[in-house]
């Protein structure tokens, strides 16, 4: 038996085919991806690869829908318990965002970096984004409600919180960060700065 009849006989080469494409992302743009040479790495032929997606440009929306998903079950997971978990648990959503960052490089450039594609062209991609960034304000309205953070526009406020911990998760994977850094250090300090600036007022 062949390669493709064996190890994806029960339908994990789609899967296969999304984590071989964020691979290739990261080694050389999404200009390096094209569905024969995908194929070949994954031992498949390409008719098979075209059985899954119909084309490149299909494939890679769904690399960007995977990562959206994927983040947003990491938020909802560890956020699940707020406020219950207490304030502590805040800068945790922060920090589970930019470690997936950069545990994904491939699929956060396709998603938000130079790589990307233009949401308003995929209704699809669109709907997924919209959905993590609607996770990142139900826990910014949770905690609203038990009073441990403002109580100032939701909205606003996950947009602050997105854009500390997207703008270090960038600067980290594209190595913009020239100096040496403890990066664990760094990510807790960005997190727990943000907190504090979201505590209410005395």
């Amino acid at each position: 038996m062949t390669r493709e009849s064996t190890a994806y006989h029960h339908g994990d080469l789609r899967a296969a085919l999304l984590a071989e494409a964020a691979a290739m992302i990261d080694e050389g743009g999404t200009s390096s991806v094209t569905m024969r040479e995908i194929g070949r790495r994954l031992g498949v032929s390409r008719s098979a690869a075209y059985r899954h997606f119909e084309d490149k440009s299909a494939l890679l929306v769904a690399v960007a829908a995977a990562g959206f998903d994927r983040l947003r079950d990491r938020l909802e997971a560890v956020g699940a318990g707020a406020p219950d978990a207490g304030i502590e648990q805040l800068p945790q959503v922060g920090r589970v965002y930019v470690r997936f960052a950069l545990e994904n490089p491939g699929h956060y450039r396709l998603m938000y970096g130079k790589e990307a594609i233009t949401r308003e062209d995929h209704p699809e991609l669109r709907e997924t984004a919209n959905a993590l960034f609607d996770e990142l304000v139900r826990i910014v309205q949770s905690y609203q409600e038990s009073g441990t953070i403002r109580r100032e526009d939701p909205h606003l406020q996950a947009y602050v919180a997105w854009g500390a911990v997207h703008g270090l998760a960038s600067l980290l994977i594209e190595g913009q960060i020239l100096t040496a850094v403890d990066v664990d250090a760094l990510i807790r300090q960005t997190t727990a700065t943000l907190l504090d600036g979201m505590r209410p007022g005395p």
